[in-house]
């Protein structure tokens, strides 16, 4: 009698592990250019809050495809810069009335902590960054009005980084954007920028260690500008796209 063989049980093979694709770094989405483009125009007032974001006219301004700009926006929707709305598509974002205050709010309290940390960290070469951008804001043609709207911008960012807190840093930075879509927003026609004539008081202030003075013409400038906002929409023409990016080179930077 033949002895019946034993039944070699099949091995299963090991299934490959499933490797996770990592996570994207918002802040290298950050650096896209055509995100930073979109920036830029909001930052500058160019692009106003509710105007619509046509993917086509984008992909042509930057010189890149639909999917790239999908994805821009899509960033963008995620730091609540533009709102993408279903079969309609993306607009800049418009903020309330109640959000509009809470922004200035809340710049209050993260500018008044960044030039407070400013004076107290304040180094040569801090000393050094603060005096070069106010000469440049000095010597600068405020007849070049998107020009100036970058610079003032620059003095509190550059502040912000004085305070060496990159928390507060990023804050700051998404604080002067919204404000940019406030401002588009609730601005009445005709209203001054006090920038350029603060700056210079706050930079002295910072430089001369004074924390007191500082901190209270830093307030002080953060409700001049809110006191040029109202309760009450513009209807302004929203620029056209093509125009808005070819003035400030985007497909210079965007590449294919």
């Amino acid at each position: 009698m033949k002895r019946s063989r034993p039944l070699k049980r099949k091995t299963k093979r090991a299934e490959p592990k499933r490797v996770e694709p990592d996570a994207v770094d918002p802040r290298s989405v950050d650096d896209d250019p055509v995100v930073q483009g979109i920036l830029t125009a909001i930052s500058q007032k160019r692009l106003k809050p509710g105007a619509k974001l046509g993917e086509d006219k984008l992909a042509s301004a930057f010189g890149t495809t639909r999917i790239h700009i999908r994805q821009a926006l899509a960033h963008l929707a995620s730091r609540k810069v533009v709102m993408q709305i279903p079969n309609r598509g993306a607009f800049v974002y418009r903020p309330s009335w109640e959000e509009a205050q809470d922004i200035f709010a809340a710049r209050r309290v993260i500018e008044v902590a960044a030039v407070a940390a400013a004076v107290d960290r304040l180094d040569k070469s801090g000393r050094a960054a603060l005096k070069a951008h106010m000469e440049l804001e000095t010597r600068h043609d405020r007849n070049d009005r998107w020009a100036s709207l970058s610079l003032t911008a620059e003095f509190h960012i550059l502040v912000a980084k004085l305070a060496g807190n990159r928390v507060l840093l990023d804050m700051s930075r998404e604080l002067m954007l919204r404000t940019s879509l406030a401002i588009a927003t609730f601005e009445q026609p005709g209203e001054p920028d006090c920038s350029p004539d603060a700056h210079p008081d706050i930079g002295a202030l910072i430089l001369a260690r004074d924390k007191a003075g500082a901190i209270h013409a830093m307030r002080h400038h953060i409700e001049e500008m809110e006191q040029r906002i109202q309760p009450k929409e513009g209807a302004d023409e929203v620029d056209e796209l093509t125009a808005i990016f070819k003035e400030i080179g985007a497909r210079s930077r965007a590449g294919a």
